[in-house]
């Protein structure tokens, strides 16, 4: 079990016992209500949290292709002569050191 899924069962078992306090009513009183605010909140943080999960992997997958790209792009520029333009042939060697292509 994950950790969103639990917190989110005491959350709605802790919703629920506050209810109960509130609209004074004894803690036993529909005692089946718990489980099922458990669940249901527990369902939804570990939803909430594998929305959130999914959108920051898609996000660190895109800026890691983005930085490839532009990367293999200078890479490739610098290998078709343009190291002669500029201190690019610098730049070159530390890409080369910092990726280990010897």
């Amino acid at each position: 079990m994950e950790s969103a899924f639990i917190f989110g069962c005491l959350f709605g078992m802790g919703i629920r016992m506050t209810v109960s306090r509130v609209i004074r009513q004894p803690l036993l009183y529909k005692c089946h209500q718990y489980p099922k605010y458990m669940f249901l909140t527990g369902l939804a943080f570990s939803g909430f949290d594998w929305i959130r999960r999914l959108s920051l992997e898609t996000l660190c997958e895109k800026e890691e292709l983005q930085e490839f790209l532009v990367r293999t792009a200078r890479i490739n520029q610098l290998a078709t002569g343009a190291e002669s333009v500029g201190d690019y042939k610098k730049e070159f060697i530390q890409i080369a050191v910092d990726e280990h292509i010897y």
